[in-house]
């Protein structure tokens, strides 16, 4: 994703420095433009504003808190583009305001091939001067560009509320798969049935085929679930609202992880289901 973002960028005629921590992967980059920064600090010092896209904050925290490269951000609007849970958005704000940065926290809610078209979207929080100063960059990146306000969990609760429905669809599908399965009905059915371009299709297709070694196009493997099922129970845990659909949710692919089934497409979880 971090690659899309900067060819965005750079297909839009901006100055772009990069940084990675394998060097060898802002290759394609440079050879199109991009600078290439030997150190994170240097990266960041070469522009008022700089775009973070890493696999998780605890990353962006270690890389970050040294004493160099939280000095290089002082005085500079970020921009966190990644998954968080609310808490640690509020926390990389706080952190971030300290060392004197200007911070938007932000989720990308689609492919990295939608990233610099009108279907890219992207959602962001915080604070409204880094905002405006960001706002033409950031529009360049997606097109369906959506400003939460300074609430910076924002981003982040949507997210999770986007998570929540999309985990429903595919645990709800695995049971109506369940269900059909146990009447005699060929799941090929229930796929027939559902509208085009359905995000359970290629997961129903999996369970009918029993091909579940492949992750389907727009899938995820039982443990990637796992995670994101473990966020939202986590979340709502913290925030004191019901949990038993999380709960519910984390348990069945936790039966299927225990089963050994944690690297095979997450419509897998049905295997460990269809006895009780």
């Amino acid at each position: 994703m971090g690659s899309a973002l900067a060819a965005a960028l750079l297909d839009a005629g901006r100055d772009v420095t990069i940084w990675n921590r394998s060097p060898d992967k802002m290759n394609p980059l440079v050879e199109r433009g991009a600078r290439g920064a030997s150190e994170l600090s240097e990266a960041v010092s070469a522009s008022p504003r700089a775009i973070i896209c890493l696999l998780n904050y605890s990353t962006t925290n270690a890389l970050f808190g040294t004493p160099q490269v939280s000095k290089a951000v002082s005085g500079r609007n970020i921009v966190q583009l990644g998954t968080s849970s609310p808490q640690e958005s509020e926390d990389s704000k706080t952190q971030f305001n300290n060392w004197g940065a200007g911070y938007l926290d932000g989720t990308i809610m689609c492919w990295p091939g939608n990233i610099g078209t009108p279907s890219g979207r992207i959602a962001v929080a915080g604070d409204n001067v880094a905002f405006a100063d960001c706002e033409i960059d950031l529009k360049v990146l997606a097109g369906d560009l959506r400003n939460l306000g300074s609430n910076v969990r924002s981003a982040a609760t949507l997210e999770l509320a986007f998570l929540s429905r999309l985990l429903g669809i595919i645990f709800g599908s695995i049971h109506g798969a369940l269900a059909c399965e146990a009447e005699g009905v060929p799941v090929s059915e229930f796929t027939s049935i559902l509208p085009p371009g359905d995000r359970a299709i290629p997961l129903t297709e999996t369970i009918h085929a029993g091909s579940f070694d492949q992750i389907s196009t727009g899938g995820a493997s039982v443990d990637v679930a796992a995670e994101a099922v473990t966020g939202l129970y986590d979340h709502a845990v913290s925030m004191g609202i019901n949990s038993e659909l999380p709960s519910l949710m984390r348990d069945w692919v936790k039966r299927a992880q225990d089963a050994g089934f944690g690297k095979q497409e997450t419509a897998a979880v049905i295997k460990t289901l269809r006895k009780q």
